[in-house]
């Protein structure tokens, strides 16, 4: 089974259709994202070609902090616990006229 490749949002940029700042997300083989959900206009660009170039050159980055931490060495995620099942079955509507 194919996964999706993890994508993490690089910045903003404007959208060539509609003009609106949009999210500009990267996943994790360097491929550009830049899908308007206005104006439903998708833009991909590779790594490495000249589309991804010129495109990663309008996208407006957001600040890295310098006390970053790379992903490997983030905490883990720990899964909430799971819910413990009902006592017994919940009463509806239909189980009060079954008796009578």
């Amino acid at each position: 089974m194919k996964t999706r490749a993890k994508k993490t949002v690089i910045g903003t940029i404007k959208c060539h259709c509609c003009e609106r700042d949009i999210p500009a997300k990267e996943n994790e083989h360097g491929t550009l994202d830049v899908s308007c959900q206005w104006c439903e206009m998708p833009v991909y660009a590779k790594k490495g070609t000249d589309a991804h170039k010129r495109l990663s050159a309008r996208v407006v980055r957001f600040p890295v902090p310098h006390d970053a931490t790379p992903a490997s060495v983030a905490e883990p995620f720990i899964p909430p616990s799971p819910e413990k099942p009902a006592a017994r079955a919940a009463r509806g509507v239909f189980d009060v006229f079954t008796g009578a």
